[in-house]
């Protein structure tokens, strides 16, 4: 478990309580809860509850531990543990007393229930929500063993006093939680201690694998060019079926997998047979696919971890398997354009691998020259416009319109940015 944005805790509480308090049947129809991280004199809303972050403390089993590290500032190398205390107070500002009090009374109760029914929060954790069950965990806190358990305390009603005279100027109910074990990320090591050969102690003899750089060739003819041109790309920006590369060293191992990483993923996946692994222990090579098993992959932004698992014979004649992974390097699967074809003023490009009227507006720009299309709602673009069609013909193609401050007979490069990764070159004259 390790971490450096204390927020991402806080976020997960305050989401938790957003979504989950709403479903009760007890729960006012139509009534909208504000769940905030606010310190709770800040907050109001007439059904509204603060989740604040008042003291941190170092957990004393983490605090005293054995750092073991070759390092003149050693326990920077280990994560810090932190115990969090939270105030859990509801914070209505409806106008009539009685009426406020009844809401505070109520969203706590709700609140406590909640806390006590979610004993645990790690990847895997979802919540309901009208559009069905979502993850819980904020996606920078994915991936790197995070689990989080809130525990309510039992504050005696003196301390409870006391502190609220001191934050606010009257007495609220409360409740007061303690999350436990979080860990703040420690410092990547920068030196390596030396080999250590005894008695039931195995070794590897090789370093971890490490990627120095991803990289592939395109090759296209420029307009006017009678040669095409071959340039190479790092880090690489392949399309589908060509061929990237991953540079390093200590890929060879008795088996070595490319695992592609992505946000979407809810962890890395390892390239399956139709992308023709090949490595000789210093580049490896595979043939980009449209999807990993059942996984598409969609032209974007990935990561590149090479896993190279070493067997070891152990003392007894049994053998084990050791597995090393190196750092990760990102990557581009690029849109490629197909073809394209023309009717008066509109051509129609067509695109390999994804639809794009499944993307959303910020994850596709097509570019002429240097001018940017606005994506139209209607189905015929006009001048400096592209829609993308949805019947079934045409869903894998766009549509566009020159700009018109485009010159007839002029050549202009055509671009797609999908998700942040630029197609291949491609040019088209203006009609």
């Amino acid at each position: 478990m390790a971490l450096l944005d204390l927020s991402l805790v806080t976020r997960c509480f305050t989401t938790l309580l957003g979504d989950r308090l709403p479903l009760y049947r007890d729960w006012p129809a139509a009534t909208t809860l504000l769940a905030s991280a606010g310190a709770p004199d800040l907050v109001g809303a007439p059904y509204a509850l603060s989740f604040y972050l008042y003291h941190v403390r170092e957990d004393a089993h983490t605090k005293s531990q054995d750092w073991g590290a070759n390092d003149p500032v050693p326990q920077r190398l280990k994560p810090m543990g932190l115990t969090l205390y939270y105030v859990l107070s509801p914070r209505s500002n409806i106008t009539d007393p009685h009426q406020r009090a009844l809401a505070d009374q109520l969203m706590l109760g709700l609140a406590i229930k909640t806390m006590h029914d979610v004993p645990f929060i790690d990847d895997t954790t979802t919540i309901d929500t009208p559009g069905g069950p979502e993850l819980l965990m904020p996606l920078g806190m994915r991936g790197l063993g995070n689990r989080l358990r809130a525990t309510l305390q039992p504050t005696p009603v003196s301390d409870a006093v006391q502190y609220w005279q001191a934050g606010t100027n009257s007495l609220r109910a409360a409740a007061y939680y303690e999350v436990g074990a979080t860990l703040l990320q420690p410092d990547e090591p920068q030196s390596r201690s030396g080999r250590v050969l005894m008695v039931n102690v195995n070794t590897v003899v090789r370093g971890r694998p490490r990627i120095e750089a991803t990289a592939n060739t395109i090759e296209f003819t420029p307009p006017g060019a009678l040669d095409p041109h071959r340039i190479t790309c790092t880090p690489a920006q392949v399309p589908y079926d060509d061929l990237l590369q991953v540079q390093g060293h200590d890929f060879k191992g008795e088996r070595t997998d490319l695992l592609i990483d992505h946000r979407d993923f809810a962890k890395p996946l390892a390239v399956d047979d139709p992308w023709a692994l090949a490595t000789d222990g210093h580049t490896l090579s595979v043939k980009v696919q449209r999807a990993i098993g059942t996984q598409p992959l969609l032209p974007g932004v990935y990561g590149a971890v090479v896993q190279v698992t070493t067997r070891v014979t152990l003392r007894d004649g049994t053998q084990r398997d050791f597995d090393a992974v190196s750092n990760e390097s990102a990557f581009a699967i690029a849109p490629s354009i197909l073809s394209t074809s023309r009717a008066g003023a509109l051509v129609t490009v067509k695109v390999d691998g994804f639809e794009p009227h499944l993307l959303a507006a910020v994850d596709l720009l097509v570019f002429a020259g240097t001018t940017r299309l606005a994506r139209a709602s209607g189905a015929v673009p006009g001048p400096g416009q592209f829609v993308t069609p949805t019947s079934a013909a045409l869903k894998t193609t766009i549509q566009f319109a020159f700009p018109a401050s485009a010159v007839p007979g002029s050549v202009l490069p055509l671009r797609l940015v999908v998700r942040n990764a630029e197609s291949t070159p491609w040019w088209e004259s203006v009609p």
